[in-house]
């Protein structure tokens, strides 16, 4: 297991020669049959019948060896003699860990190297979100430790919890909270750059159906029951052990359970945004990449890139600005101005066209065609 894990095939694949794209994926059940209203409930359904489709299509042995791993670490922690004897009340941190012995110590580090391989591997898998996925696991982690400021003093929490007592439990749960919205944000900002530079058109509806293709809705439904199901899953381990001796073997199952779901739900929040932006993007929002400049001592202005025409090989003055639009000179004969695609020239009022006419050969094509290739979906 090296550093690096070179990208998958099925990364460099487009539209075309995908097995089936997201509009052809019908829901399981049409609820707009019953009602129009309630048409984002088929688009949701059809959206992750086409992530779990093109998952199984194309998720190779790596990816399930550590999806399995994940599974053995947890269910390792889960079902520990440890736990479920209740332990020592009167040992605890180190001096605690150091009184695990035999077949339970065996199986803590067993489940600790589990873990370890799986952060591993999920950080050679999915180069573009190995930040993001670290970072949700870290997530899941604070989120199990809200619970047990939550069952500090209220072993049956939520009964009988007063409000005083939930500050630093609620603290913890609105940072996890909070660090999603902007995962799902920056995910959401960088779909939109790729959609906005890969699947650009003079023709607006086929605009439209590029972005209906690139729909986040069902990954974020994903994201959000991958929350509910690491929320469900701590408070039920914590509430579990919060009882030494109690018989809440109930609450055992609903972990184990919630946790079993939440890590095949975990690996697909990392690896679709992968999947549909390619590895050679970078997922951040647009405020990040501002700050980033401004910290480098960049100018907060347009950025030249390098461009040439495609045929003759001519540099033209085609680049992207601050926020990745890109840019080119106003069509308009006399005018001097250069203006982002689909604005109007500050000087002329000219609308900046998607495609360019190459001055040294004529050759007209997309604007996009100017600038090097790089990977899409």
């Amino acid at each position: 297991m090296g550093e690096e894990v070179a990208p998958l095939d099925e990364t460099n694949e487009d539209h075309a020669v995908l097995p089936f794209r997201l509009g052809d994926i019908p829901p399981i059940f049409a609820f707009s049959g019953i009602h129009p209203m309630a048409k984002p409930i088929d688009n949701i359904q059809s959206e992750i019948r086409f992530q779990a489709k093109l998952a199984v299509r194309e998720w190779n042995n790596e990816y399930w060896i550590t999806l399995a791993l994940g599974l053995s670490g947890f269910l390792l922690g889960a079902i520990s003699p440890e736990l479920l004897s209740g332990g020592d009340p009167r040992i605890s941190g180190y001096d605690g860990l150091t009184s695990v012995v035999g077949i339970a110590f065996f199986q803590m580090l067993l489940s600790l190297i589990c873990w370890g391989i799986f952060a591993m591997q999920v950080w050679r898998l999915f180069p573009i979100m190995r930040i993001h996925a670290i970072s949700l696991l870290v997530f899941w982690n604070i989120t199990m430790f809200s619970q047990i400021l939550f069952h500090e003093k209220h072993i049956d929490f939520p009964s009988g919890a007063i409000l005083g007592d939930m500050m630093l439990g609620t603290l913890a749960i609105l940072v996890v909270l909070f660090f999603i919205y902007n995962f799902a944000k920056a995910v959401v900002e960088t779909r939109d750059m790729h959609v906005e530079e890969f699947h650009v058109h003079e023709d607006v509806r086929l605009m439209e159906i590029e972005m209906a293709e690139h729909s986040l809705r069902g990954w974020g439904f994903l994201l959000g029951a991958w929350f509910i199901m690491i929320l469900i899953s701590s408070w039920a381990g914590v509430h579990f052990v919060s009882e030494r001796g109690g018989d809440r073997m109930g609450s055992l199952t609903l972990h184990i359970i919630a946790g079993i779901l939440s890590l095949p739900m975990y690996m697909g929040v990392v690896w679709y945004p992968q999947r549909m932006l390619g590895t050679g993007t970078q997922v951040t929002t647009n405020a990040a990449i501002m700050a980033k400049k401004e910290m480098t001592g960049e100018l907060v202005a347009d950025v030249q890139r390098e461009s040439q025409c495609p045929e003759c090989e001519t540099p033209v003055a085609i680049y992207r600005n601050e926020n990745g639009a890109l840019v080119l000179p106003c069509p308009t004969e006399g005018c001097s101005k250069s203006n982002a695609v689909g604005t109007q020239c500050s000087s002329c009022s000219t609308a900046t066209p998607t495609r360019y006419d190459c001055p040294a050969c004529g050759m007209n094509a997309p604007a996009l065609d100017f600038l090097t290739d790089v990977e899409a979906w």
